[in-house]
């Protein structure tokens, strides 16, 4: 398959930066969607379509799915790549900060799923690309809202795939590990030993676009990238299982538990 167009979210930075970057670069016509807009991003790429939609409201992303069908605009990719992270496994359970989370990181993504299914069929294929990550394989003691996100995209996407196997709609989904993004350079905040296993898993952004793209290009339901990512991610899973307590966080390790043990009657 070759790309046409493509409408990517959360272009402001990162990998979704990265990827309206690399396919204006190739002539590719460009969608890009924001919450916000950001001009020097916007006169840096003229021929861009830049929309300032917040992904977190159905009613307006509906809107723009009904817009670009009415006038024959819609891309041959959709790349849902939106997504906060926060620190959130902290003092107390934070619900707004993991409301926040998943409004932005699942619903952002399912926003766009129940008007492009329901748009009559078409011989056109469209390929719609979540933007997942190796935490919902192997969990992060220290942002339980995107673990959680994340791992709810990947079952929905692994559901999809296949109920929508021979369709013009075609499902997949990009387990991405860590990539120096402002979502994983946390360093001021993230324990040392963190970011040494980021730094093992890490990959540059460069190459993170470019397999997203080539990924984007064929029927492949998933991609894992880079595949050293779920190893180093898996390890610490055992890890974390076979020692329990040693890598759950500074306060554990300092024998602080979060709450006293109960007394079983």
């Amino acid at each position: 398959m070759q790309v046409k167009s493509v409408l990517i979210t959360g272009t402001t930075s990162g990998v979704g930066r990265g990827l309206l970057e690399h396919y204006v670069d190739r002539g590719v016509k460009v969608i890009a969607v924001n919450r916000r807009r950001v001009a020097e991003l916007e006169d840096r790429h003229p021929a861009v379509r830049f929309e300032c939609v917040d992904v977190r409201s159905a009613p307006d992303v509906e809107a723009l799915i009904q817009r670009m069908a009415a006038a024959g605009e819609l891309p041959d990719v959709f790349i849902l790549n939106a997504g906060i992270n926060r620190l959130d496994n902290d003092e107390t359970f934070d619900l707004p900060l993991y409301r926040e989370v998943l409004d932005t990181n699942l619903y952002g993504v399912l926003n766009f799923i129940g008007p492009l299914t329901q748009l009559p069929p078409s011989h056109v294929e469209r390929h719609i690309v979540a933007i997942s990550s190796v935490v919902s394989q192997a969990g992060n003691p220290h942002g339980l809202g995107y673990q959680t996100s994340k791992k709810a995209l990947t079952t929905c996407f692994d559901v999809w795939s296949q109920m929508y196997a021979g369709t013009d709609l075609v499902f997949k989904q990009v387990i991405l590990g860590p990539v120096p993004t402002s979502i994983y350079t946390m360093s001021e905040r993230l324990p040392g030993w963190v970011m040494w296993m980021k730094g093992l898993a890490s990959a540059s952004l460069a190459d993170t676009v470019r397999a997203i793209a080539g990924f984007a290009e064929t029927r492949r339901k998933t991609l894992v990238h880079p595949w050293r990512a779920l190893a180093v991610f898996g390890a610490v899973r055992v890890a974390r299982r076979v020692i329990p307590g040693f890598l759950q966080g500074r306060r554990t390790l300092q024998g602080h538990p979060r709450r006293p043990p109960t007394t079983r009657l």
